[in-house]
């Protein structure tokens, strides 16, 4: 595994609050099994196992009213060499707004969403390495784009000016983005139900 990537960080988006999920299971999405059996990992530390390294810093938001994933990430972040902002939310681009206002990087972020946990380490690399200041990267599967997304520090001011739940997709309409075909289709899969989970 290559160094991390200096001058970024990484920011994980743990801060929603999961109803498609909780309307087929009364859990945490984030705490449920990443597979369909008991004995996976959670979500949420999937997630950061692949990305534990990647890059200079790793951050997890969360809504500060989310106790029993505090108390989780009391536990395990330090292991991940993470980081725990909990924030006051009003939807995805808000919590993403207070996250790169807490982290500057010199640059830029690698933004990932907590509930994708299929994502290949590998993957995660590549897109990691390629974040420069004044550039967007993401990853695509079979020309599919997925996440997580690389966003250069130039973009500082788009992001702290994000609110509510649209997020930074509007930065990646234009022509000028750096797709990285990465063959995993793990960049395209969220856990919205228990039934996204693959099987063990």
């Amino acid at each position: 595994m290559p160094e991390p990537a200096e001058g970024v960080c990484a920011i994980v988006l743990a801060a929603g609050h999961g109803s498609r999920y909780r309307e087929h299971a009364d859990e945490d999405k984030l705490l449920a099994p990443s597979l369909a059996t008991a004995e996976s990992l959670p979500v949420l530390a999937q997630t950061l196992t692949a990305l534990s390294g990647v890059t200079e810093r790793l951050l997890v938001v969360t809504r500060d009213d989310n106790l029993p994933l505090l108390a989780w990430l009391d536990e395990v972040a330090t292991g991940f060499g993470a980081e725990v902002l909990s924030v006051r939310s009003n939807g995805l681009g808000h919590s993403l707004a207070q996250a790169v206002g807490y982290h500057p990087a010199r640059r830029g972020w690698l933004v990932a969403l907590g509930d994708m946990p299929y994502v290949r380490r590998g993957s995660i690399a590549r897109v990691a390495a390629a974040i420069e200041p004044q550039r967007l990267v993401l990853p695509t599967c079979h020309g599919r784009r997925g996440h997580p997304r690389g966003i250069g520090a130039a973009y500082l001011d788009q992001l702290l000016a994000l609110d509510g739940e649209r997020g930074a997709q509007a930065l990646f309409v234009g022509s000028s983005i750096t797709e990285i075909e990465v063959g995993d289709p793990g960049v395209l899969q969220d856990i919205d139900r228990p039934a996204d989970r693959r099987p063990a």
